[in-house]
């Protein structure tokens, strides 16, 4: 055993098993916490930079710990506690049983487009998560988002974040990796969430296609580019993908940060409209994104209008290096991680933690949560009306309404009277002369006794209705008050590809 390896030394309550990797700040090992027998993954500073920078690197070191543990979510590793025994300095944190992101691209390539949606949703909410508490990581890369078996993703290695202004930082000293540096992170800027907005742009891209958005030999060449060159369009690096997410990702590469998605929560926004649409096995193409819509114009406006304003001070600035930056490179983060064919059963933990079942290569939607329903307006919630829908569907709804008051006026019959002449309220039934589709509050679609809930199985069942009866035309359309707008939209659009030319709808409680 070399004398750097500590396997088999007890820190506190945590016996180090073996190593899991190493990064610029620490070595990493995989222990066993003997008051919970569970595992984790303990972070130990290297004694060599105690020499070398001494309280400076402590207490870099303990920040770190300090971020992540003041971050509660699911989608960031968790920090279990800070320590220090026999002139080591440590940090406990959960045990992550996976790869990171740049492990598996390379190992099995590029993802799927709904794999690679479903990654970038968790990385966003993690990100959303440390920006609404004030955090900039600054280091989002492949190498610190970790994927486990089951597909969860997890943003790790806080050990750059910065916290408001801290002020702990050395001024004109640029931290990161250039790979995937924001323009104001090089030029030693104040930072705030949408420097790591951009980063998670740049990791992005490489997920979708494979390859790093700027190239070089050196770190400066590298960061050079981020600040003067646009990247190559993503579109001739996947022509697979669909277009509205190459624009979605470029966007959060825009070098002006006002012309760039503001924060993780408004690239979720977008992102889980795409998701929505592709679980309903629709054309991506055919979304609307509004974050990004209203982006896109600002940047038509700021190109119509170049040079003018503060902005155009703020890109100046914002492009140029001062003379007294240092850039200093951080190696890539050591993966937490373990692989399922190393495994091994630890003694004296519980080892079923080591036996997740394995993931399948790139397949991660299956975890994605449902499509979450709207409040009714009686609770007291604000409803957004507005279909993320495609030209074709707001016709379809347009040309609904019109038959819907076509229908009224028709039944329109003058109020019955007795014999005395007192004036009765009548009531006429919508006709039921079409196939009966009803949807009831959980959005479960039945087509006679028959159900369904994805789009697919929606069309399946009714083409087949409207092959059994090819002489009907009509579709009546039975809606619970509680059923959701996405859903309606989507029997219409699989009704009309089925063949049916009206589609009434009523709706009442199923």
């Amino acid at each position: 055993m070399a004398n750097s390896d500590l396997t088999g030394k007890q820190l506190g309550e945590f016996k180090l098993l073996r190593p899991l990797g190493s990064g610029g700040m620490a070595d990493v090992y995989l222990a066993e916490q003997t008051t919970l027998q569970r595992y984790v993954a303990v972070k130990v500073m290297k004694p060599s930079l105690m020499a070398h920078s001494g309280l400076d690197m402590v207490a870099r070191f303990k920040q770190e710990a300090m971020m992540a543990a003041g971050l509660n979510h699911p989608n960031i590793v968790q920090v279990y506690t800070i320590g220090e025994d026999q002139g080591l300095h440590y940090i406990a944190q959960e045990f992550v049983e996976g790869k990171n992101l740049a492990t598996l691209l390379k190992g099995r390539g590029k993802p799927d487009v709904g794999s690679a949606l479903h990654v970038i949703r968790q990385v966003a909410m993690a990100l959303k998560a440390s920006g609404q508490a004030g955090i900039v990581h600054r280091d989002i890369k492949p190498e610190n988002i970790m994927v486990t078996k089951k597909g969860e993703v997890k943003v790790a290695d806080f050990g750059l974040a910065q916290l408001g202004q801290s002020g702990t930082e050395r001024k004109g000293v640029t931290m990161g990796t250039p790979l995937y540096m924001s323009p104001e992170q090089i030029s030693g800027r104040e930072l705030d969430p949408r420097s790591d907005v951009y980063s998670f742009g740049i990791t992005a891209y490489q997920l979708l296609c494979g390859e790093t958005a700027f190239k070089g030999n050196t770190a400066v060449d590298i960061v050079m580019q981020h600040l003067k060159n646009p990247p190559p369009p993503l579109k001739t690096k996947n022509p697979d993908l669909p277009d509205v997410l190459c624009r979605l990702v470029h966007r959060m590469m825009a070098k002006r940060r006002t012309l760039r998605y503001q924060s993780a929560g408004e690239v979720l926004e977008d992102v889980k409209l795409l998701i929505t649409a592709f679980k309903q096995g629709r054309s991506l193409d055919l979304v609307r994104l509004p974050r990004l819509e209203q982006l896109d114009r600002l940047a038509r406006l700021a190109q119509s209008s170049p040079g003018q304003g503060a902005d155009a001070a703020v890109d100046k600035a914002e492009m140029l290096l001062g003379p007294d930056v240092v850039l200093e490179t951080v190696e890539s983060a050591p993966e937490i991680a373990i692989d399922q064919e190393e495994s091994e059963e630890l003694p004296g933990a519980k080892p079923q933690v080591l036996h997740a079942s394995r993931m399948r290569a790139w397949d991660l939607l299956d975890s994605l949560p449902p499509v979450p329903k709207k409040k009714r307006a009686s609770q007291g919630a604000d409803i957004d009306l507005t279909p993320a829908v495609d030209v074709t569907f707001q016709l379809l709804i347009f040309f609904m309404i019109t038959a819907s008051f076509s229908l009224q006026k028709a039944f329109d019959v003058p109020p019955a009277k007795t014999a005395e002449g007192i004036s009765m309220n009548v009531q006429v039934e919508m006709p039921d002369a079409g196939v009966r589709v009803e949807v009831d509050r959980d959005n479960v679609v039945y087509v006679g006794d028959r159900k369904a809930q994805t789009f697919k199985e929606i069309l399946d069942l009714l083409t087949a209705e409207k092959s059994a009866n090819s002489s009907v035309n009509d579709l009546d359309l039975i809606l619970d008050p509680d059923s959701t707008h996405e859903m309606r939209v989507t029997v219409i659009d699989a009704a009309t590809q089925a063949g049916f030319l009206r589609v009434k709808n009523k709706i009442q409680e199923l």
